[in-house]
Formats: structure tokens, sequence, C-alpha cells
């Protein structure tokens, strides 16, 4: 009986998908790793931001509510970026989970994802003060860039792949 099952668990049957490539699950574990730091980030963003608008923390050195023009649109732009990392850091959580199906639509939401993290990076590095997290963001996605695309067995992979992750041919 146990024959039977392991015969036609290892069978190539309509709903099996083809095997992920190493690059690709190195980029996908990148992924998930960059994404949760990213929520974690923003989520400190939207409670500073939210300590900022009730009056501050009472630190000395950091900025008051009380102070003129200051404390509200800091505590404004904070929630707001906060909350715009938060969102593009659950996506980028979506998109880390839905990589374990090779889909075209993971594939292409991962590429759009590490896009818009190397033009923020590359916004970071214009603006910015110290070059540092833009340029550990622009690095970390090109890392991620090159697992999706540079190696013959991701391109393999993801070539031929229909939306629901099943070959054209089957």
């Amino acid at each position: 009986m146990q024959a039977i099952a392991l015969s036609a668990a290892s069978e190539e049957g309509p709903l099996s998908s083809p095997p992920v490539p190493l690059a690709v699950r190195a980029a996908r574990f990148l992924l998930r790793i960059e994404s949760a730091g990213w929520l974690l980030l923003g989520t400190l963003a939207i409670v500073g931001g939210l300590i900022l608008l009730r009056g501050g923390s009472g630190l000395p050195g950091i900025v008051h509510s009380s102070d003129p023009g200051f404390g509200p649109p800091i505590g404004r732009l904070t929630i707001g970026v906060g909350v715009g990392t938060t969102v593009i850091a659950s996506w980028g959580l979506w998109t880390g989970w839905s990589m374990r199906r090779l889909t075209r639509g993971a594939y292409v939401s991962a590429l759009l994802f590490c896009g818009v993290w190397i033009v923020l990076g590359v916004l970071w590095l214009s603006i910015a003060t110290t070059p540092i997290p833009g340029t550990v963001t622009i690095m970390l996605n090109a890392v991620i860039l090159f697992g999706l695309v540079a190696p013959s067995s991701s391109r393999a992979a993801f070539r031929g792949i229909t939306e629901t992750g099943r070959t054209a041919s089957g």
C-alpha cells in the first residue's frame, strides 16, 4: 500500500508544480526577511508618530507637539511614512509567500517589489544625510533581482508558466 502511495506521489501529475530552483528559494527567503524588517520599521514609525501627536515622549532632544510648527506636521509625516512602509512590506510578505508556487503573478510582483525598493533606496541616497540604509536597500534588492533573473534555472522555472502555476503544455 505504501509503495502505491509513494509511486503516485512521485509521478508528475497535472497539479504538480515544477521544482523551485535554489536561486529562487534564496530570493524568496531574502524577500521575506526584508519585508519583515520593513514591516517592523513601519509599525515603529506609526507608533512614534502617534506618540508625537499625543504630546511627545517627554524625552529631552525629541520633538514635542508643543514646539511651534514642528510637532503635528512631523507626527503626521511619520505616520504617513510608516503606513506606506507597512503597506509595501505587507505586499513583499505576500509576494514572498506566493512564490511558493511558480506563478507569473508572483514573479512579476517580486520584480516590481524589488524595483520599488531600489527606487526608494535611490531616493534615500539623494535626500538623506547617511547613505547606509539606502545603499543596503539597493544592494539587497539587487541580490533578489539577480536570483530571480540571472540564473538560467530561475528564468526557465518561470518560462511557460500560466497564471495558475501550471505549465502551458499541461
